[in-house]
């Protein structure tokens, strides 16, 4: 490859990807045990409509007789309970899962729950089942505790009046003891829910590696989980369709919804799995470009950017200092040098990025999916005996899945 800055790698011009988050967008909210928390914009809806609907109908309901600012306390506080407890169901799947020897760069909670976005699937049905099964077992677990926390501050009496007159017993209860009898059942029913057996729920997760773990087969595994979770969504939504024509329209609505979220996710989750399987038989030089151009770090910025950056559709490009990688400068880190400095006098060395994760073009492709989901820039550069030799990132990798998957329906 020429390093000369004029020059290219080849005369075809491809797009680079600019730098990305793992997994799912979202707005990052901090970090637990090195793993970062982030939030869809999603969960805004879910969390509006729950402290809504428990400030203006359940609380109202338990307790007619608290001031209007109180019950909106208690349901705000209660939505960001069970926020809470879904990072901690989450926590719980990723704790085991870097046990098990897989790294987890982050937990994305959505409005249907979350996700743990590990950088590789298990390697074994045993991992599989581990990682699963204490996701639904921390919920129950929070329920329990909730539960009876709740009663113990709620008194004797409580459950004596719950048999006979349920609304006037919850009517004496306090807001510490309500909200946790409240959060308990909640917690009860998340952990009931995701063991229902139906892939990509953790129900289906335990499914598929009980399959997986007798037949040694995982395709066939996914298949069965996956078919699974297409049926309850199915159904899901039969159901909600039947509570539409008999009258629940809001309860009728969510089933449907949840239950085409479902049968989708079951869908989506197989063949993105199926995918990552045919990844393993190929190497990083199947997939990454060799047809970009360069630049050197002595060119003046603004040069760079009336020349290069905007007359083409590359984005990310590598900076070479003879033969040697010494950067990539994209056009977030250009917007930010020009934001920081005065324009004259800037060089292309005084706003690049340094490169500090690259790969081979002989590792392998499960190798790459766990590199591109650690690293929190795209693309990676390809390098073989200390040379640039491709450019490799999230969208080369599902342009050749795509092209797999057409292949293979001829």
């Amino acid at each position: 490859m020429d390093s000369n800055a004029s020059s290219s790698a080849g005369n075809e011009e491809q797009p680079a990807a600019p730098r990305r988050t793992t997994g799912r967008s979202g707005i990052p909210i901090g970090s637990i045990l090195g793993i970062r928390i982030h939030l869809d914009y999603s969960v805004f809806i879910i969390f509006t409509l729950l402290v809504v609907g428990l400030a203006g109908s359940v609380m109202p309901s338990w307790h007619p007789d608290w001031p209007v600012l109180q019950v909106w306390a208690v349901a705000l506080a209660a939505g960001v309970l069970f926020f809470i407890s879904l990072v901690a169901h989450e926590l719980a799947h990723s704790l085991v899962a870097r046990a098990r020897g897989i790294q987890v760069p982050r937990i994305t909670l959505f409005v249907f729950g979350g996700v743990s976005e590990m950088a590789e699937e298990p390697a074994d049905p045993k991992s599989e089942l581990l990682i699963t099964i204490v996701g639904p077992a921390t919920s129950l677990v929070l329920g329990f505790l909730f539960t009876m926390a709740g009663a113990a501050l709620a008194g004797d009496a409580l459950t004596a009046e719950l048999s006979e007159d349920p609304v006037a017993a919850m009517a004496n209860v306090g807001p510490v003891a309500t909200l946790l009898l409240w959060l308990g059942p909640i917690n009860l029913i998340l952990g009931l829910f995701n063991l229902v057996p139906g892939f990509p729920l953790d129900g289906g997760r335990v499914l598929r590696a009980v399959i997986w773990w007798m037949t040694g087969d995982v395709r066939r595994a996914t298949r069965i989980a996956a078919n699974a979770g297409r049926l309850f969504g199915w159904l899901l939504m039969a159901f909600g369709l039947t509570q539409v024509f008999a009258g629940a329209m809001l309860g009728g609505f969510w089933l449907i919804l949840i239950g085409w979220f479902l049968a989708n996710a079951a869908s989506s989750s197989h063949a993105q799995l199926l995918e990552r399987m045919a990844l393993e038989g190929c190497q990083v030089r199947d997939l990454m470009r060799t047809r970009f151009e360069v630049v050197e770090p002595d060119l003046p910025l603004r040069r760079f950017v009336d020349e290069r950056l905007l007359r083409r559709k590359q984005e990310a490009w590598p900076v070479l200092d003879g033969e040697d990688l010494v950067g990539m400068i994209t056009f977030d880190s250009v917007r930010e040098a020009l934001e920081g400095s005065p324009e004259d006098g800037i060089l292309v060395r005084d706003a690049m990025e340094a490169v500090d994760r690259s790969v081979r073009p002989t590792d392998g492709g499960r190798e790459l999916l766990k590199i591109l989901a650690e690293s929190s820039r795209d693309p990676l550069a390809v390098v073989e005996d200390g040379r640039l030799v491709g450019l490799i990132d999230s969208r080369d990798v599902g342009r050749w899945m795509t092209m797999h998957s057409l292949r293979d329906a001829l």
